[in-house]
């Protein structure tokens, strides 16, 4: 899931004004099959608006519409999300990932490149989360560094957080409101566990909403530029994004300090 500024700007006036239909043929007529798409013969690819993503849950309404994250943004957000790992005494591999509104699963096949504990794509609409698991099955004919891979239908609210620590993946998913009723129920966990709930929000635009959550440390924020490739394909002409990069720790944590690591950013595996 996710949608540059463009994308934010465009989705709003498309309800509102006579040149709806042409806009949207426009952006539709720009769609191509990415490169990495093409490259593993799976179909992340496409944008698709809020209002084709009806599901019938209550929280349709909060949608953001679909479009998938850039390979090469995703591999900049680990990399920078990894180099504050060493201060917290974790390592990537002690972390689950969960990216909230997988939408096709772009970013649950790159994460399985890294070596999570667990990766977990959470989506509403059952279509979306269908063609996400063909997809995945596709991927996983290949060797891969995190074989613990799950795509779930449902609500953000109610599927279970695991014990260990978490990274949740966000990119501008759904709008405002679920957001703080999500940011909510992650301070509600926090404050019956030990480890951290990491949030690495891309294209953050509601990072006020994210700062004033209580305790919520930010670690990082961060331009992050696109592969020429990926650029090319950007359906909005986007060649950069923007990620705010934020620990939530457990009101459980033990009081010592943590054993002191090397900061080491975990480098992008081949596209």
């Amino acid at each position: 899931m996710g949608k540059g500024s463009l994308y934010i700007r465009l989705r709003r006036c498309l309800s509102k004004h006579a040149t709806a239909v042409a806009l949207r043929n426009f952006m539709a007529r720009r769609q191509n099959i990415h490169p990495f798409d093409r490259k593993h013969r799976v179909d992340p690819s496409g944008l698709i608006y809020a209002d084709g993503l009806s599901s019938g849950h209550e929280h349709d309404k909060h949608s953001a519409g679909y479009y998938a994250t850039a390979p090469s943004l995703f591999h900049g957000v680990i990399a920078h999300w990894s180099a504050t790992l060493a201060r917290a005494g974790f390592t990537l591999n002690d972390y689950a990932l969960f990216d909230i509104g997988c939408g096709k699963g772009r970013v649950v096949l790159l994460a399985s490149e890294y070596p999570f504990r667990q990766i977990v794509g959470v989506e509403l609409n059952p279509s979306l989360a269908q063609t996400a698991r063909k997809n995945l099955n596709i991927w996983q004919r290949a060797p891969r560094a995190s074989r613990n891979v799950h795509v779930v239908t449902g609500d953000v609210l109610s599927v279970p957080i695991p014990d260990g620590p978490v990274v949740i993946y966000f990119f501008n998913s759904f709008e405002r409101e679920l957001l703080q009723m999500l940011l909510n129920r992650l301070l509600e966990i926090s404050a019956t566990r030990s480890d951290p709930i990491d949030l690495l929000y891309v294209h953050p635009e509601y990072a006020g909403l994210v700062s004033q959550t209580p305790r919520m440390e930010l670690l990082a924020d961060e331009k992050i530029p696109f592969t020429p490739k990926d650029a090319a394909a950007d359906v909005f002409n986007v060649n950069v994004d923007r990620c705010s990069i934020y620990r939530l720790p457990g009101l459980l944590n033990p009081t010592s300090e943590p054993p002191l690591e090397s900061s080491r950013r975990a480098p992008p595996p081949t596209q």
